[in-house]
């Protein structure tokens, strides 16, 4: 279990998300293969998230990319935006945001040294 303010804010953001589309937190569950219990202490900001977990939440959630889910960047962190070539020619656009996104998040936070604890 973790309460650190990155799960919060990802937590709330599904939250919101759910409520917009008006599932329940079982039928969010029952779209990502979770339990319920697990979809209220992800919102809660109570338990880590599992990397499959967030995609298939963006997913469920209708999002074009995960990174629709996690809380913003400051613009700053980045010296010079991420380029990002894939050789396996069977990733779509939407596969390609969703990779993008998640290294520009990790190398945020290791650039700026706010991803150790």
């Amino acid at each position: 279990m973790t309460d650190l303010p990155l799960y919060k804010a990802f937590g709330e953001a599904v939250a919101k998300r759910r409520n917009a589309l008006g599932l329940s937190q079982a039928e969010l569950a029952a779209k990502v293969g979770i339990s319920r219990a697990s979809v209220a202490n992800i919102e809660r900001g109570r338990q880590n998230v599992l990397l499959h977990h967030a995609y298939s939440l963006a997913s469920a959630l209708e999002f074009a990319r995960v990174g629709d889910l996690l809380p913003s960047i400051p613009k700053r962190a980045l010296a010079k935006p991420v380029t990002i070539a894939l050789s396996d020619k069977s990733v779509g656009e939407r596969g390609k945001a969703q990779i993008t996104d998640l290294i520009t998040f990790v190398l945020a936070k290791h650039t700026t040294g706010k991803g150790k604890s």
